[in-house]
């Protein structure tokens, strides 16, 4: 599970989460705070007319109606949103992450501040600005953009501030950013701007300090904006990387042209007025000390269990679900925890007691089905009539709730799982759920893997690409490190991946090349 992650220096404290919880929901988000229902509602304002000024810089069209939101939870402190994650991590200001039970992201309601000059040393808005930035990027623009456009833009339009009487301050500078370009040596952006997978080397993180200084330079006139768009054009329109990089003419000269500018004391901002900006409807409830108990074991279940910590946890929401064992709710996310820890009895029961509650419940259906497909594949059943039955279930699971992604993996891995290529409707309704959370990285790799195994290779690659080109190349002590650290903090439901992502493109490359190689003359 790749989270975004802003690490801090802090103290990892366990402190228990206050029982009452108040719920917002808007256009786009659901959000939770145990905080004052005031306080939440301005925070789901912020976040909507941050959307809506994204939506107006980029163009992009919104559904009136989004199928799958963003849950929010807004946590007293730093120390909260660090003990909400399933691993110690040195201290988090905040992280994002995509799950497939959707997006969320968890952060703080304070600033991080200097304890001695109480001065802002971390903005939470803009840290989850930025990630939203990311969010409604994948959703309502997408294309397989380069790592330096996508970090960078983000920064760009996460440091955003709006005034209370809607003036869009864009192009804020950013202190930490203009740090890093001081220290790092600058990477060639010819080499930035069209990495070659496997042969590319230069630290991350100029991908955030280089891309964000670039995209600043690139919107600070209209004429630059005109190169920008004219590249981002040619990139949707299915040019490489490399290609596109045409719009800016001569490539060298532009190098030099955005070093120059990052030289400077002083970058410029503007303040955009938007007199129509509005939220939109949002509705606040205090939540019952019932639904409080499932934010939370939600909140962590999104998070992260640890594999070695799924049974403790489960007997955790089985104790906590115990008073309401009526709701259809808890007996949903008791059904979630005994799946993730194993507990296939205990988890069929949960099911049936939610479609005794209601024969026709899409969550009992979609928990008895995911439990029976494991005991099939578990017993290498060939009984074609037993595996008929389950998908039964889950069609009628994603005819209840079509916008739910989980009901449409299941359904495709009904068939993966069972060792038979999907049918075309079951790669269809994978295709679906990658549409609804395109930022899940286990299904956009499910996905690949699908493409693959049709002959459909560009495809795959046009697929890959938004996620491998975001990972820079690993060390073999690297590696080594990273997977030492996930064996030791496995989490429940963690997939073994034989490739990282990178590495799959890689192969992937090749392979559509070999393909394409006219074969050798025939000697005479």
């Amino acid at each position: 599970m790749f989270r975004k992650l802003l690490v801090l220096l802090a103290l990892l404290v366990p402190v228990a989460a206050q029982a009452q919880w108040t719920r917002a929901e808007s256009t786009n988000f659901i959000a939770y705070s145990n905080g004052s229902a005031e306080d939440l509602k301005e925070r789901v304002e912020a976040l909507e007319k941050f959307g809506r000024v994204l939506q107006t810089m980029t163009g992009a069209r919104r559904p009136k109606e989004v199928p799958v939101k963003i849950k929010v939870y807004f946590l007293p402190s730093q120390t909260e949103v660090a003990d909400s994650l399933p691993y110690p991590a040195g201290g988090v200001l905040g992280y994002y992450n995509t799950t497939m039970r959707g997006p969320f992201t968890v952060m703080p309601r304070q600033d991080l501040k200097d304890a001695a000059t109480r001065r802002t040393q971390f903005s939470a808005v803009t840290v989850l600005q930025h990630e939203l930035t990311h969010h409604f990027m994948f959703q309502y623009f997408p294309a397989a953009y380069p790592s330096w456009y996508v970090e960078g833009f983000a920064d760009y339009a996460g440091a955003i501030e709006i005034t209370d009487d809607n003036i869009a301050k864009i192009g804020l500078f950013l202190p930490n950013r203009a740090a890093t370009l001081r220290q790092l040596d600058w990477v060639p952006l010819k080499e930035l701007m069209n990495p070659i997978p496997g042969k590319s080397r230069f630290p991350g993180i100029a991908f955030y300090s280089q891309g964000w200084i670039t995209v600043h330079y690139l919107n600070s006139s209209d004429e630059r904006r005109a190169l920008l768009t004219d590249y981002l054009r040619r990139i949707n329109a299915g040019q490489s990387f490399g290609d596109a990089l045409a719009a800016f003419g001569d490539i060298d000269a532009f190098d030099r042209d955005v070093r120059q500018y990052a030289k400077q004391n002083r970058i410029p901002a503007e303040g955009v007025h938007y007199p129509q900006l509005t939220a939109g409807p949002i509705t606040v409830e205090k939540l019952s000390p019932g639904d409080s108990a499932l934010v939370n074991l939600e909140m962590r279940m999104s998070a992260g269990v640890l594999q070695s910590g799924a049974k403790s946890f489960a007997s955790r929401v089985r104790s906590a679900t115990r008073p309401y064992l009526s709701d259809p709710d808890a007996l949903r996310v008791l059904a979630d925890a005994e799946r993730m820890a194993g507990n296939r009895n205990e988890s069929l029961a949960a099911a049936d007691r939610l479609l005794a509650l209601n024969p026709a419940s899409p969550w009992g259906n979609y928990f008895r089905s995911v439990n029976e497909v494991d005991a099939l594949v578990e017993a290498r059943s060939t009984d074609e009539d037993a595996w008929d039955s389950t998908r039964t279930r889950l069609r009628a699971a994603m005819k209840s709730l079509p916008n739910e992604p989980r009901f449409a993996r299941a359904f495709y891995e009904s068939y993966s799982r069972r060792g038979i290529l999907p049918p075309a409707t079951a790669q269809n309704a994978l295709a679906r759920a990658l549409d609804l959370i395109p930022r899940e990285n286990s299904l956009r790799l499910l996905v690949v893997r699908d493409y693959e195994a049709r002959g459909m290779i560009q495809d795959a690659i046009d697929t890959l690409a938004p996620l491998a080109y975001g990972l820079e190349d690993e060390t073999e002590k690297a590696k080594r490190q990273r997977e030492k650290r996930q064996d030791q903090y496995r989490e429940a439901e963690q997939e073994d991946e034989a490739e990282t992502p990178r590495e799959m493109l890689v192969r992937l490359i090749a392979k559509r090349d070999a393909t394409a190689a006219p074969a050798p003359a025939a000697a005479k």
